[in-house]
């Protein structure tokens, strides 16, 4: 049923998705004079190599008719592993990439340049995930309930089924479901910065190499039980519970690199 207080927590997840990046990053502006290029680099490398780059992999794996296809098509353990570690691999490359040649060291050798590019690279994946996709279903909502069918069809490419879904879809959207995503987004936030932390430590100092693959690995990890989740595996709250844990263990580990290992 799309009621006033659907509406109401939807738009509440859109401001979300946007306030809790553009906050964190003026309070840690503000309180540690951090550059914003860092930010800008997070967002740019995030967009290009898990939005754009890895999106092609996806393509040409999985939508064609071969045996790669079909088998991680056809075995929700093998879509896990094969999802978790193309999202580790493409998303912490990108971060090397960013720290060893686009901030580099001799320009940007603080270690609040980490931080500052967590918070863009987890940023606008909360900003496009939760913030545009929950502004995209409170205006289809308004529309809805307007009466303005072509408003609406015009948001989902014109497309009438499309529309018939996302309403659906909308429909079943609880204020607990709202309230489990931006509890996500904001533990994942927080992971992009403490993964950002780790590549930027392995990307200046090469004895410290090995927190290149420790990143792939545990990024690999905390994605893996969402697809357990969309295939009915695993229920959603211990996706989420997996997630924080996950998350909470990486701060732990990043709080170290950042006090002990990092120069200020």
């Amino acid at each position: 049923m799309l009621s006033t207080a659907t509406l109401v927590w939807l738009c509440i997840g859109a401001v979300f998705g946007f306030a809790l990046p553009v906050g964190l990053l003026v309070w840690w502006r503000k309180t540690r004079r951090a550059k914003l290029l860092p930010f800008l680099a997070g967002a740019l490398i995030w967009f290009v190599f898990a939005g754009v780059l890895e999106q092609l992999l996806h393509s040409a794996l999985l939508l064609g008719d071969n045996a790669f296809a079909r088998a991680v098509n056809g075995n929700v353990y093998l879509y896990m592993l094969y999802g978790g570690l193309a999202a580790g691999v493409f998303e912490e490359t990108g971060r090397y990439v960013a720290f060893r040649w686009i901030l580099r060291k001799t320009r940007y050798p603080e270690r609040d340049t980490a931080v500052t590019y967590g918070i863009g690279h987890g940023g606008i994946e909360a900003m496009l995930i939760l913030g545009v996709t929950y502004a995209s279903y409170a205006l289809l909502v308004l529309f809805y309930r307007a009466g303005n069918a072509d408003a609406a069809l015009a948001l989902v490419g014109g497309d009438a089924n499309a529309l018939a879904g996302s309403l659906g879809l909308i429909g079943q959207i609880t204020p607990g479901m709202c309230a489990v995503a931006m509890l996500e987004r904001a533990g994942t936030l927080l992971f992009h910065i403490a993964l950002s932390l780790f590549v930027f430590l392995a990307a200046r100092d090469r004895t410290q190499w090995t927190w290149f693959p420790f990143a792939i690995l545990l990024h690999a990890i905390a994605d893996m039980p969402a697809v357990l989740y969309q295939a009915g595996k695993l229920p959603l709250a211990a996706t989420e519970i997996w997630v924080w844990v996950v998350a909470l263990y990486a701060l732990r580990s990043a709080r170290k690199c950042y006090l002990e290992e990092m120069d200020p």
